[in-house]
């Protein structure tokens, strides 16, 4: 009988131990031996129900050097605690299971070498986009292909916030609050609409598919903090929407690894992903593009992919299922540079604020011209008074970061030009 401990016990938790009771038998007919919910470590287990058969304790330490413990399974959070908890647990030669992305962005690398040497299982499978499948999928199922990108929509966050505001015509400020009312958002929500949390996943992918150590210390971020429902409306005239994306590949021997907004085309499947759903698009050499579509976060979604980590677990104990262990094969053998963003070539989205006077989109056009970017599209409004700047919508043709920056920087400068240019990045179609 493996004993299994659970250290953290909120919504995923909860959602864990539900999960476990409704769907048992199932549970039972996919491993090869019983276990059984010995401990539960929560640092405020006496304010919370639960199974008054299960021992419990307040120290989440007590867990990895239990002897009775085989399998914990990590639903924390944060970063130090969890970092001590499964590094001393691997080290006493427990199976671990974790959700916790910022934890093996920052530390993936030296867990990854301690599962290895301490011939352990360690599955994180809840870490990225909930319920899809998508490292079981890239490390398993797609382990023999050659991965040339993944681009995803993969924080729920920011794609309910900005589907609020296109679908309901909400500020951005009106769209976070209704997450948070809906659950959909953190009451601390930085490191979702800051990008944050996109980047830890988008890094993880990178380092498994890559086979390079955490590229998060370089990965672009941008948030969705300054997108304005203009933003949207001019989009949605061009016929796009704006997403929150995370994109990585490879090109000869540099990787990409970025988070952003961009401006997705009607015509592209990720521009129908609504709500707090998640869908990554990945690419090889050989089978094309495959999408992964489903709930990207909550407690079922999460308690599902842990639940299938675990049942992985237990059947590695039993040297049954050893797939677990090519997945930290040569982890971090290989050394690939990411390319900067001023490097990276895309269509560009600007929004300039002008005034209404005779000559200046010739000014504006003549210092991109002198870059080489043409525009592909363009639309602007009506001032809402004599007095007021108008904005000047355009679409460019593809260019890298470096020039479209130092055609913004003179924009900025021009006399008839109030504020700052802002711009977006046009998912391109072989990104699809």
């Amino acid at each position: 009988m493996l004993k299994i401990g659970i250290c953290g016990y909120g919504t995923v938790g909860q959602s864990f131990i539900e999960h476990l009771r409704v769907h048992s038998d199932k549970i039972k007919s996919n491993i090869s031996e019983e276990y059984e919910i010995s401990l539960i470590a929560d640092r405020s287990i006496d304010k919370k129900e639960h199974d008054k058969d299960i021992a419990v304790t307040k120290d989440a330490m007590e867990m990895a050097l239990n002897p009775a413990i085989d399998i914990i399974i990590e639903l924390m959070g944060g970063i130090d605690i969890p970092y001590k908890l499964i590094t001393s647990a691997i080290k006493n030669k427990k199976h671990v299971v974790t959700a916790n992305k910022a934890l093996i962005a920052e530390h993936g690398d030296e867990i990854f070498q301690l599962a290895e040497k301490y011939n352990v299982y360690f599955g994180f499978e809840a870490s990225v986009a909930g319920a899809i499948p998508i490292i079981q999928t890239l490390t398993n199922n797609m382990s023999n292909e050659n991965i040339t990108s993944v681009t995803g929509i993969i924080n729920g966050t920011c794609n309910y916030i900005l589907d609020q505001m296109s679908s309901n015509s909400l500020e951005f400020s009106d769209a976070l609050n209704e997450a948070k009312k809906l659950g959909y958002a953190e009451a601390d929500p930085t490191f979702d609409i800051n990008g944050m949390d996109a980047a830890h996943k988008i890094s993880i992918l990178a380092s498994l598919i890559y086979k390079v150590k955490s590229p998060l210390k370089n990965t672009h971020i941008e948030g969705i903090e300054n997108i304005t429902t203009m933003d949207i409306e001019f989009s949605r005239e061009l016929g796009y929407s704006i997403k929150h994306v995370g994109i990585t590949s490879k090109v000869n021997n540099l990787i990409q690894c970025r988070v952003h907004p961009v401006l997705v085309h009607k015509d592209n499947i990720l521009s129908q992903v609504l709500g707090v759903m998640n869908a990554l698009l990945v690419t090889g050499d050989k089978f094309g593009t495959s999408m992964l579509y489903g709930n990207g976060a909550g407690g079922d979604a999460t308690a599902s992919a842990v639940v299938a980590n675990l049942v992985e677990a237990i059947n590695f104990s039993c040297n049954r299922d050893m797939r677990n262990k090519s997945i930290f094969k040569n982890s971090g053998s290989h050394s690939y540079d990411v390319m900067k963003n001023d490097d990276i070539i895309s269509p560009f989205y600007l929004r300039i604020y002008a005034l209404d006077i005779s000559g200046v989109m010739a000014e504006i056009t003549n210092i991109l011209a002198k870059e080489d970017i043409s525009i592909e599209a363009v639309t602007q409004h009506e001032p809402t008074d004599s007095d007021s700047p108008i904005p000047i919508v355009m679409i460019t043709n593809n260019v890298s970061g470096s020039s479209i920056n130092k055609s913004i920087n003179k924009i900025e400068l021009l006399a008839h030009v109030e504020g700052k240019v802002h711009a977006i990045r046009v998912l391109k179609t072989d990104d699809k």
